[in-house]
């Protein structure tokens, strides 16, 4: 709960710029706690996880912008159809392991990252604008106000932080864990491996849907490079620098990798570089991530064991 406090202090003294990065790091967030569900749980890390957070945000633009529906049902259906989407690419790809289910659902994200760079009725490679906030204007709440949407963004991202540890420490949470560690034993002992699997896989997809949705919202702009295979390896990059298995480290990683690209962007032309050796080092000499060495998380830093046989 530190860090949402610390988010707080820093809403509270910000200004309208900083408002915008509060927003962006929340909902980095959530995706990065959709991809940690996953890896860290699940044990399967995804390359593609960027494509559920463009199904998100393009289901949205579909539904609110060209057909005109409300945005609370266009909100909702956006998320559904992530989910919807996740289990059907799912029903194939958690059957595979290591690098097999890495490059697949790489390729999978790319393909629609192809498709949206294409697709006229979403301005192809242009990208696509004037996407309307929800309208809060009834709970007396302005969304175009900078300050306002923050709040809500940091609101989101605790009240998904708290589902989700509660998730993890019920029975499903545990199984999870269980088949990460040992996953042979688990079928042994007549665990429905698969069915948990797609689950996770499906529940991961919906989140970052979720993320898709309001990174719309926030932006009020989609374009293809949402989808890109480099969001998906920021957000990987995000989780393992703060603690991979933890929760409360994707969270930490985000604000990390958001501030860093900020203020490296600002100075550096070639700021990837330098978070390429940020990376380097945490995968060198502190693999468990900060949560991991601050905590002693027991699951951070876990190494999915996503190379087993399924």
């Amino acid at each position: 709960m530190g860090l949402f406090a610390a988010a707080v202090v820093w809403h509270a003294f910000s200004t309208p710029f900083g408002h915008t990065l509060i927003a962006e790091t929340a909902i980095f967030a959530v995706f990065a706690m959709s991809l940690d569900l996953l890896g860290g749980y699940a044990g399967m890390v995804s390359f593609g996880h960027a494509g559920f957070l463009g199904v998100g945000a393009y289901a949205f633009t579909y539904f609110a912008v060209i057909l005109g529906w409300p945005p609370y049902a266009a909100f909702a259906l956006a998320i559904a159809l992530g989910a919807a989407t996740a289990a059907i690419v799912g029903l194939f790809v958690v059957r595979m392991a290591g690098v097999f289910f890495i490059m697949v659902t790489l390729s999978i994200s790319m393909m629609f990252h192809a498709w949206a760079f294409r697709n006229p009725t979403f301005k192809g490679a242009n990208g696509m604008g004037g996407i309307a906030r929800l309208d809060l204007s009834a709970l007396g709440l302005d969304t175009n106000n900078p300050a306002v949407f923050s709040a809500l963004a940091i609101a989101v991202c605790a009240l998904v932080w708290a589902g989700m540890e509660f998730l993890v420490a019920t029975p499903f949470g545990r199984t999870l864990s269980a088949i990460r560690q040992n996953q042979s034993r688990m079928r042994a002992l007549g665990c429905p491996v698969f069915r948990y699997h797609l689950a996770a896989f499906v529940l991961s997809g919906a989140l970052a849907a979720l993320a898709g949705v309001l990174t719309a919202q926030h932006t009020m702009f989609i374009s293809p490079e949402m989808a890109n295979w480099l969001v998906s390896g920021d957000v990987l990059i995000a989780v393992i620098i703060g603690g991979i298995g933890t929760l409360v480290g994707p969270v930490l990683g985000s604000a990390i990798l958001v501030v860093l690209r900020d203020t490296l962007s600002s100075f550096v032309h070639y700021w990837y570089f330098c978070l390429g050796l940020v990376f380097i080092f945490f995968a060198l000499f502190a693999p468990r991530g900060i949560c991991g060495l601050l905590l002693g998380a027991p699951g951070a830093g876990g190494a999915p064991k996503s190379a087993a046989k399924r």
